[in-house]
């Protein structure tokens, strides 16, 4: 079994040369199609959870991740059973008040959606048959 520490070394391994793109949990894209480009700057693990570090500061957390495939061309993790994506609201301070989150978790045949977020509560459609994280675009 790959530990998230592998992993994480991976990730480093691989720096810069890792698919930048739009962030998608569980088929659920934040801010659209290539709307925002994200990219991987640094990795590191935190117990069962790979943590990936990206380039505007944000923050994105993957426990149990299984199934990770990381090169230029593709960026993906199959499964797992959390993932927590923090980002500083866009155009304002980046400060502990300024930050937000959204967080899927899998719990049976469901995946749970949280999020500190007011303006898009609601508006997730997670799917099991969808990769728990996906780089797309460009």
């Amino acid at each position: 079994m790959t530990t998230p520490e592998d992993l994480a070394s991976q990730l480093v391994a691989q720096l810069p040369r890792l698919k930048a793109g739009s962030l998608a949990v569980f088929g659920d894209i934040f801010g659209g199609r290539v709307d925002n480009v994200h990219v991987v700057v640094g990795a590191h693990a935190d117990g069962d959870a790979l943590v990936i570090a990206l380039d505007h500061g944000e923050v994105l957390s993957v426990w149990h991740p299984e199934g990770m495939t990381a090169t230029e061309h593709e960026f993906v993790i199959r499964r797992a059973s959390r993932v927590r994506w923090e980002w500083h609201h866009y155009g304002r301070e980046q400060t502990v008040e300024n930050r937000l989150f959204i967080e899927h978790v899998v719990r049976g045949d469901r995946i749970e959606v949280a999020t500190d977020q007011d303006w898009r509560p609601g508006r997730f459609s997670p799917s099991r048959a969808a990769a728990a994280v996906e780089i797309v675009g460009w």
